[in-house]
Protein backbone atom coordinates (compact mmCIF):
# COMPACT_ATOMS: atom_id res chain seq x y z
CA UNK A 1 0.00 0.00 0.00
CA UNK A 2 1.10 3.55 -0.69
CA UNK A 3 2.29 5.51 2.32
CA UNK A 4 0.95 9.07 2.52
CA UNK A 5 2.81 11.66 4.56
CA UNK A 6 1.28 14.83 5.97
CA UNK A 7 2.68 16.74 2.95
CA UNK A 8 0.89 14.34 0.58
CA UNK A 9 -2.36 14.73 2.50
CA UNK A 10 -2.12 18.54 2.48
CA UNK A 11 -1.49 18.62 -1.27
CA UNK A 12 -4.30 16.17 -1.96
CA UNK A 13 -6.70 18.17 0.21
CA UNK A 14 -5.85 21.43 -1.56
CA UNK A 15 -6.17 19.74 -4.96
CA UNK A 16 -9.60 18.32 -4.01
CA UNK A 17 -10.80 21.75 -2.84
CA UNK A 18 -9.74 23.36 -6.14
CA UNK A 19 -11.03 20.67 -8.49
CA UNK A 20 -13.79 18.71 -6.68
CA UNK A 21 -12.04 15.53 -7.88
CA UNK A 22 -11.19 12.86 -5.33
CA UNK A 23 -7.40 12.40 -5.14
CA UNK A 24 -6.26 8.89 -4.18
CA UNK A 25 -2.53 9.52 -4.32
CA UNK A 26 -0.01 12.27 -4.90
CA UNK A 27 3.55 12.15 -6.18
CA UNK A 28 5.59 15.15 -5.08
CA UNK A 29 8.57 15.96 -7.27
CA UNK A 30 10.82 19.05 -7.10
CA UNK A 31 9.43 20.21 -10.46
CA UNK A 32 5.90 18.80 -10.53
CA UNK A 33 2.97 17.19 -8.77
CA UNK A 34 1.17 14.11 -10.08
CA UNK A 35 -2.27 13.35 -8.68
CA UNK A 36 -4.05 10.03 -9.10
CA UNK A 37 -7.79 10.65 -9.13
CA UNK A 38 -10.72 8.30 -8.67
CA UNK A 39 -12.06 6.62 -11.80
CA UNK A 40 -14.53 8.96 -13.47
CA UNK A 41 -13.10 12.12 -11.85
CA UNK A 42 -10.60 13.04 -14.56
CA UNK A 43 -13.04 15.51 -16.14
CA UNK A 44 -13.55 17.26 -12.79
CA UNK A 45 -9.79 17.42 -12.22
CA UNK A 46 -9.20 19.09 -15.58
CA UNK A 47 -12.31 21.26 -15.55
CA UNK A 48 -14.05 23.13 -18.32
CA UNK A 49 -11.40 24.38 -20.78
CA UNK A 50 -8.72 23.30 -18.26
CA UNK A 51 -9.84 25.80 -15.61
CA UNK A 52 -9.44 23.46 -12.61
CA UNK A 53 -6.00 22.16 -13.50
CA UNK A 54 -4.79 25.66 -14.35
CA UNK A 55 -5.99 26.85 -10.93
CA UNK A 56 -4.02 24.00 -9.34
CA UNK A 57 -0.89 24.83 -11.36
CA UNK A 58 -1.10 28.45 -10.21
CA UNK A 59 -1.65 27.49 -6.56
CA UNK A 60 1.18 24.93 -6.47
CA UNK A 61 3.53 27.01 -8.63
CA UNK A 62 4.68 23.88 -10.49
CA UNK A 63 3.55 21.58 -13.26
CA UNK A 64 0.53 19.49 -12.26
CA UNK A 65 -0.33 16.20 -13.95
CA UNK A 66 -3.43 14.10 -13.36
CA UNK A 67 -3.78 10.35 -13.91
CA UNK A 68 -7.07 8.47 -13.59
CA UNK A 69 -6.89 5.38 -11.38
CA UNK A 70 -7.55 1.95 -12.90
CA UNK A 71 -8.32 -1.61 -11.82
CA UNK A 72 -5.32 -3.12 -13.63
CA UNK A 73 -1.69 -2.14 -14.09
CA UNK A 74 -2.13 -2.22 -17.87
CA UNK A 75 -5.01 0.25 -17.83
CA UNK A 76 -3.16 2.45 -15.32
CA UNK A 77 -0.18 2.60 -17.69
CA UNK A 78 -2.47 3.56 -20.57
CA UNK A 79 -3.92 6.30 -18.38
CA UNK A 80 -0.42 7.59 -17.58
CA UNK A 81 0.37 7.80 -21.29
CA UNK A 82 -2.95 9.33 -22.35
CA UNK A 83 -1.14 11.83 -24.60
CA UNK A 84 0.33 9.09 -26.84
CA UNK A 85 -1.03 5.93 -28.41
CA UNK A 86 0.23 2.88 -26.55
CA UNK A 87 0.43 -0.08 -28.92
CA UNK A 88 1.48 -2.71 -26.39
CA UNK A 89 2.15 -3.35 -22.72
CA UNK A 90 4.11 -6.34 -21.45
CA UNK A 91 4.68 -6.78 -17.73
CA UNK A 92 7.54 -9.16 -16.94
CA UNK A 93 8.38 -10.55 -13.54
CA UNK A 94 11.89 -11.83 -13.05
CA UNK A 95 13.73 -12.50 -9.80
CA UNK A 96 11.28 -10.54 -7.62
CA UNK A 97 11.40 -7.51 -9.95
CA UNK A 98 8.56 -6.36 -12.17
CA UNK A 99 9.19 -4.37 -15.34
CA UNK A 100 6.52 -2.98 -17.66
CA UNK A 101 7.60 -2.57 -21.28
CA UNK A 102 5.40 0.00 -22.99
CA UNK A 103 5.46 0.01 -26.79
CA UNK A 104 4.79 3.30 -28.59
CA UNK A 105 5.23 4.39 -32.19
CA UNK A 106 8.56 6.01 -32.99
CA UNK A 107 6.79 9.32 -33.70
CA UNK A 108 5.33 9.31 -30.15
CA UNK A 109 8.57 8.41 -28.39
CA UNK A 110 9.51 12.02 -27.64
CA UNK A 111 6.09 12.81 -26.16
CA UNK A 112 6.21 9.69 -23.99
CA UNK A 113 9.63 10.64 -22.61
CA UNK A 114 8.98 14.37 -22.25
CA UNK A 115 11.29 17.35 -22.19
CA UNK A 116 14.61 16.37 -20.59
CA UNK A 117 13.06 12.99 -19.69
CA UNK A 118 10.80 14.60 -17.09
CA UNK A 119 7.62 12.79 -18.16
CA UNK A 120 9.13 9.31 -18.09
CA UNK A 121 10.80 9.98 -14.72
CA UNK A 122 7.46 10.97 -13.19
CA UNK A 123 5.64 8.01 -14.74
CA UNK A 124 8.38 5.61 -13.63
CA UNK A 125 8.23 6.94 -10.05
CA UNK A 126 4.44 6.78 -9.99
CA UNK A 127 4.32 3.20 -11.30
CA UNK A 128 6.97 2.11 -8.80
CA UNK A 129 5.05 3.81 -5.98
CA UNK A 130 1.66 2.33 -6.90
CA UNK A 131 2.57 -1.12 -8.23
CA UNK A 132 6.23 -1.77 -7.36
CA UNK A 133 6.98 -2.00 -11.06
CA UNK A 134 9.71 -0.39 -13.17
CA UNK A 135 8.92 1.17 -16.54
CA UNK A 136 10.66 0.99 -19.92
CA UNK A 137 9.67 2.59 -23.23
CA UNK A 138 10.04 0.53 -26.39
CA UNK A 139 9.48 2.28 -29.70
CA UNK A 140 8.01 0.53 -32.68
CA UNK A 141 9.25 1.55 -36.11
CA UNK A 142 6.48 2.39 -38.53
CA UNK A 143 5.64 -0.58 -40.70
CA UNK A 144 6.93 -0.52 -44.29
CA UNK A 145 4.39 0.22 -46.98
CA UNK A 146 2.72 -2.72 -48.68
CA UNK A 147 4.84 -2.16 -51.81
CA UNK A 148 8.08 -2.46 -49.78
CA UNK A 149 6.77 -5.68 -48.22
CA UNK A 150 5.85 -7.06 -51.65
CA UNK A 151 9.30 -6.22 -53.05
CA UNK A 152 11.01 -7.89 -50.11
CA UNK A 153 8.92 -11.05 -50.54
CA UNK A 154 9.77 -11.16 -54.25
CA UNK A 155 13.50 -10.89 -53.43
CA UNK A 156 13.89 -7.54 -55.20
CA UNK A 157 15.97 -4.69 -53.88
CA UNK A 158 13.89 -2.13 -52.05
CA UNK A 159 14.14 1.55 -53.01
CA UNK A 160 16.30 3.98 -51.04
CA UNK A 161 14.76 6.28 -48.44
CA UNK A 162 16.43 9.51 -47.40
CA UNK A 163 19.65 8.51 -49.17
CA UNK A 164 20.05 5.18 -47.32
CA UNK A 165 19.15 1.77 -48.69
CA UNK A 166 15.92 0.38 -47.20
CA UNK A 167 16.31 -2.85 -45.27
Amino acid sequence: MVELTSDHLKCMSLFEQMTSAIALDCLIDPNAFVFVVKQGDLGKAIGKKGASINRARTAFGKSVFVVEDADSIEQFIKNMFSNVQVTGINVHEKMNARVAYVTVDEKDRGASIGKSGERIKLNRSLLMRRYGCDLRIVSKQEMPSSQDGRLAREGKEMPERNGTPAQ
